[in-house]
């Protein structure tokens, strides 16, 4: 088994999560920083839908505020994450429309 490619593919955004996933288990001081990197790439990768001629995104503007929310104020890390699994559960669930 070819193990880079296998990687290639895999969506950008799955490794991003699992790279997050494992920075914060080997180093659980850096859970805000995680967090936000996490949430701004994840927002980035949405946005660059839109030069490929897709829509933007509405979860990847959420993702980039969301990170950016947390780098500015790490204390308010959970009311953000709390938030931003609401929005994204109203959007998923056609709750909500942008």
């Amino acid at each position: 088994m070819d193990i880079p490619a296998m990687l290639q593919q895999w969506p950008m955004e799955a490794v991003v999560a699992i790279i997050a996933g494992v920075v914060i288990l080997l180093v659980p001081r850096v859970l805000n920083y995680a967090v936000a990197a996490y949430l701004l790439l994840i927002g980035a990768l949405g946005l660059m839908h839109y030069f490929h001629g897709q829509p933007i995104s509405p979860m990847a503007v959420i993702s980039i505020v969301a990170g950016a929310l947390i780098l500015i104020k790490p204390a308010i890390l959970n009311y953000v994450v709390g938030f931003y699994l609401i929005l994204a559960g109203l959007l998923q669930a056609g709750m909500l429309r942008f």
